[in-house]
């Protein structure tokens, strides 16, 4: 609770690190934050022709496929993007580390935050492009914001966790993007939860936390249903846990950060 408070009271440098993440992360594109849309957009169109057409899978849920895929890539685009970015966050300001005192979690939080905006870009984009596509349009969709608590709750507890094991032990750093390729088709985001035996989906969610928030995306946006609660009650209790967990290994690993970095 003490780091808690602490980390309230530096909540402004918290807004600092994500406005410098964005800055430098789109400063010399071309395109600038419309690669926020771009990934999404590139991967539902590369799902929709693999799966949609060479498989037959032309339906994901309900719904045209290009919509069901998008309605979930774009969540799924913000987990990888605020895990990659944060689990090296240390790493990356590693000089300002070692001269200046504020709480160590500050640039995982910011990249984090960061990857929020594109979150928040793309959720847009779809609301945009989303009927076009053949989503229903409802007010279940006001029910996204909501997700995004879960959602964040996860990629935090992730990306703080690992960013401290990447301080420690460099391996990391090559085998999260690999982790993360294995994540993405082990999680309802190519596919929809149908596939998985029903007897077998309480189970599928609680090893993969991702994957009821993920579908509930997937039912509010694409199908205009409401989410699935003991799926979206499973995946908030385990990205809860997963928080609580990642936090605690990142504050055991922190007294000695400065010296290793």
């Amino acid at each position: 609770m003490q780091s808690l408070r602490e980390l309230w009271a530096f909540r402004g440098i918290v807004l600092a690190f994500a406005e410098r993440d964005i800055r430098v992360k789109y400063k010399q594109a071309a395109l600038g934050v419309a690669w926020a849309v771009i990934q999404p957009l590139a991967l539902a169109a590369i799902f929709t022709f693999a799966l949609g057409r060479v498989t037959g899978l032309s339906k994901g849920g309900g719904v045209p496929y290009a919509a069901f895929a998008l309605s979930v890539l774009v969540p799924w685009t913000f987990i990888q993007t605020a895990v990659s970015f944060g689990a090296n966050a240390l790493l990356m300001d590693a000089a300002l580390i070692r001269k200046v005192y504020f709480p160590r979690e500050i640039p995982v939080l910011g990249a984090i935050l960061g990857a929020g905006v594109d979150l928040s870009i793309g959720l847009g984009i779809f609301g945009a492009i989303g009927p076009l596509l053949g989503a229903r349009l409802s007010w279940t969709w006001l029910i996204a914001p909501l997700l995004v608590v879960p959602l964040a709750l996860l990629a935090s507890g992730l990306a703080l966790g690992l960013a401290g094991l990447n301080v420690y032990y460099r391996d990391f750093r090559y085998a999260i993007p690999f982790a993360l390729q294995l994540w993405l088709f082990a999680s309802p985001v190519a596919y929809p939860l149908s596939v998985v035996p029903e007897h077998w989906r309480l189970l599928y969610a609680v090893l993969n936390p991702a994957a009821g928030v993920l579908d509930s995306f997937r039912r509010v946006l694409a199908t205009g249903q409401l989410p699935d609660p003991s799926l979206l009650a499973i995946s908030l209790v385990g990205s809860l846990i997963i928080a609580i967990l990642g936090y605690r290994i990142f504050k055991g690993l922190e007294p000695n950060f400065a010296d290793v970095v």
